[in-house]
């Protein structure tokens, strides 16, 4: 192959590593976009300084996340705190009021406003952290999908980059080989 042949491969394959190495860097990146934001969602509270610092590519996932697990938290805890209640009631009724007296509970007959409000206070924490971790199993996901792409782009770059240095040195041969020797 002459030289010149040589060159425009040597030059799409500087192009190619150029890509490659983008891709990388943007893979690089968003994983640790990814990683913030995973750090930020685990405890299923999203803090002010958090979403400050939270990456832009994600502010708007974060911001959808602090509307959904609200929402969600919200929802299961008042089944569940309903349920609780009603179950206990059930067992009150049941029993003639002694499952109170067991539990050394000030009113034998309900649950007062302050305790039905700490239980549902409890729960709803609950049910944010649940929400944080399904959310954050998904992101782990991703987060390997990621690292195998980018994995893969690594191993075409060293072919890309081992392919270059042969191109060159095989150019410089045939430079040499072709040049005009004067005795």
């Amino acid at each position: 192959m002459s030289w010149v042949m040589l060159s425009l491969r040597k030059i799409a394959l500087k192009n190619r590593m150029s890509d490659l190495e983008m891709k990388s860097i943007q893979i690089s990146q968003r994983i640790q976009d990814l990683q913030s934001y995973a750090n930020n969602i685990a405890d299923g509270v999203i803090t002010f300084s958090e979403a400050a610092t939270c990456p832009s590519s994600l502010f708007g996932t974060q911001m959808d996340f602090m509307t959904n697990s609200s929402a969600v938290a919200y929802q299961s805890a008042n089944i569940k705190t309903n349920a609780y209640l009603q179950q206990m009631q059930m067992t009150q009724n049941a029993t003639g009021g002694q499952y109170n007296y067991a539990q050394n509970s000030i009113n034998a007959q309900y649950a007062s406003a302050d305790q039905q409000y700490l239980l549902f206070n409890e729960i709803y924490k609950q049910e944010l952290q649940e929400y944080s971790k399904e959310i954050s199993a998904q992101l782990n996901e991703e987060e390997k999908q990621l690292q195998t792409e980018q994995a893969r782009i690594e191993a075409q770059l060293k072919a890309a980059e081992a392919e270059y240095e042969q191109v060159s040195q095989r150019m410089d041969s045939n430079i040499k080989n072709d040049a005009i020797k004067l005795a």
